[in-house]
């Protein structure tokens, strides 16, 4: 009797230990697994951060590689040009291998998406000047007349063991037209190659950014799908006034953002008018984000991150929730900007998927 006991606990002893020995290699390569996706997680939290510039490409026929460069400590975050407010991006790219950049030939940036425009710097060495341009194309061909009007801040920087130096010139508002009879592009800057080089010019590489803010866009988006001027009058209750254009809403819809609703129900002065003018946002975003509040399916590549402005400017949980919807089930964004718009609007869902894509 003692020796079956006896024999049952070295059984029990030898159990217990294969567990243990199972329990460490499970644990050995779920710390693998877990370092493996921590790896990947850090290089692309590390490709949204500002101060890394992206991959960078020469023309079709050969390529220039590209190095991380700061180049964003000390940049003037003005009011006006907040990265947290409005329809604002910073297009920053590093090149190297200078010496080798042909006369009068182009090397470009990859292209970037912003707001339904395809955005792109280029660089050129021509006859002793070095300049580089901004270039842009809309996403998609419409018929329809468009118009973007702009503030770019646009400066060259290099980074040595001496410090950081920059050249940037005054921010300037342009204009961006579909006008056939205009260019697709804008010189920014011409400086001449021997103080590019001496200046700039750091283990033959450079940093080119141009910091930009769309102030107003028109002739976008697609058609509007509901109607909100005049002809809606006699059922709204309220007038919502954006760029000079006039919203006539009912106040029972916009109840659903708790901005609107202590507007309309709360002890202000605006709470007894019956036109109220709204800042800071564009017309064509306002009409996106009211055809939303509506139950249209106004969503799209265009102007998802327009709608998200101003559903995030006045707490729409529902338009911000239908938002991020779309960029989770129908968008065809790039895994890096959808993470970067999941970063921007705290989009926590769409965060997660990404991450889970990795």
């Amino acid at each position: 009797m003692r020796k079956e006991v006896l024999d049952k606990q070295k059984d029990l002893e030898k159990s217990n230990s294969e567990i243990v020995e199972k329990i460490e290699k499970l644990s050995k390569e779920q710390q693998k697994k877990f370092d493996l996706i921590q790896s990947k997680l850090d290089k692309i939290i590390e490709t949204l951060k500002p101060e890394v510039s992206s991959k960078i490409e020469e023309n079709k026929d050969s390529a220039i590689l590209t190095a991380p460069v700061d180049s964003t400590q000390g940049f003037q975050k003005t009011e006006e040009m907040a990265p947290t407010f409005g329809k604002y991006f910073v297009l920053k790219h590093t090149f190297n291998n200078v010496s080798n950049f042909e006369n009068n030939k182009y090397y470009s940036s990859e292209e970037e998406e912003h707001f339904g425009i395809i955005w792109k710097i280029n660089v050129k060495r021509c006859d002793g000047f070095f300049s580089y341009f901004l270039f842009y194309l809309l996403l998609n061909n419409t018929e329809k007349n468009w118009e973007i009007e702009a503030e770019l801040e646009p400066k060259l920087v290099s980074i040595s063991s001496s410090g950081k130096k920059e050249k940037r010139r005054k921010k300037s508002s342009d204009f961006f037209q579909s006008d056939p009879m205009k260019s697709s592009w804008r010189c920014l800057k011409v400086i001449e190659c021997d103080e590019f080089e001496n200046d700039f010019l750091v283990d033959d590489c450079f940093c080119a950014e141009i910091a930009m803010k769309l102030k107003r866009m028109t002739g976008i988006y697609k058609e509007n799908l509901r109607s909100f001027d005049e002809t809606k009058e006699e059922s709204s209750d309220v007038v919502l006034i954006v760029d000079d254009e006039k919203f006539f809403v009912s106040k029972l819809y916009l109840a659903h953002s708790p901005y609107f609703k202590n507007l309309f129900m709360g002890k202000f002065s605006e709470s007894k008018k019956s036109e109220i003018k709204l800042s800071g946002i564009d017309a064509d975003d306002f009409q996106k984000y009211l055809e939303v509040l509506y139950g249209e399916q106004a969503i799209d590549e265009f102007n998802v991150e327009g709608i998200l402005i101003v559903a995030n400017k006045y707490d729409s949980s529902l338009v911000i929730e239908k938002c991020e919807n779309f960029l989770q089930k129908e968008s065809k964004k790039t895994l890096k900007t959808k993470l970067q718009l999941s970063k921007r609007y705290n989009l926590d869902a769409l965060r997660k998927q990404c991450l889970e894509e990795i």
